[in-house]
């Protein structure tokens, strides 16, 4: 296991662009899950010669466990529930319309803060790399693709350097392509993959990607 940790989440952005570089993929556009996978996002966006623009996709947390997450809501609307495990539970719809409220507003502040309120671009026609810091149940990342599959990308790839076996199931049936480093059978958690693996704050994003106080269009990579 030591052998395959990756040492952060810098490190496992580098191989992720050296697997879709040796697979000979071309993109136009690479979106980083806000906020653990802008690191990863951004050597696959300068490997590639793409741009790099944050994606906003929220765990709906269940409201007995706040990281287990019943699902995620993404910015344009997509939303992905963990069926089984909300069938399990004696959750009311009113009670998932609430989680839902309290998401979206999660979203729209995130949107505010890292990219000024300004939407996402047409994604119409794309090749498209969605880029995450690793999958647990796979919602946010989830969701996010539900909203680029609507668009009509000519393509779209789901990138993360590790995740448990069934999540490149999950990417297959949405229509999407799964490009995963490490698919343990014995998967715990994201971070237990990691030789560092701490919170990555909205400052950092914001300095990575160089948007502070507005930035470049072309350092924001807007679509």
């Amino acid at each position: 296991m030591e052998e395959q940790l990756f040492s952060d989440r810098t490190q496992a952005g580098e191989k992720l662009a050296e697997h879709l570089l040796s697979a000979g993929e071309q993109v136009d556009l690479v979106l980083g899950i806000a906020r653990g996978g802008i690191p990863v996002a951004l050597p696959i966006a300068r490997r590639l010669n793409a741009p790099v623009f944050p994606m906003i996709s929220r765990k709906i947390g269940a409201p007995w466990e706040k990281e287990l997450a019943l699902g995620a809501l993404s910015e344009n609307g997509g939303l992905y529930w963990n069926r089984e495990l909300i069938e399990s539970r004696d959750i009311s719809p009113r009670e998932l319309d609430l989680l839902v409220e309290k998401a979206r507003r999660e979203v729209r502040e995130k949107i505010s803060r890292l990219r000024n309120g300004k939407p996402l671009g047409s994604l119409t026609g794309k090749r498209i790399v969605l880029v995450d810091d690793g999958a647990a149940t796979g919602a946010t990342d989830l969701a996010a693709a539900m909203d680029i599959l609507k668009e009509g990308p000519e393509r779209l790839l789901v990138a993360v350097p590790v995740a448990p076996p069934d999540f490149s199931v999950k990417v297959r049936r949405m229509g999407a392509i799964p490009v995963v480093l490490l698919s343990p059978p014995d998967f715990g958690s994201v971070g237990e993959w990691f030789e560092r693996f701490p919170q990555v704050t909205d400052g950092e994003v914001l300095l990575s990607l160089g948007t502070v106080f507005g930035g470049s269009k072309k350092a924001s990579g807007n679509p």
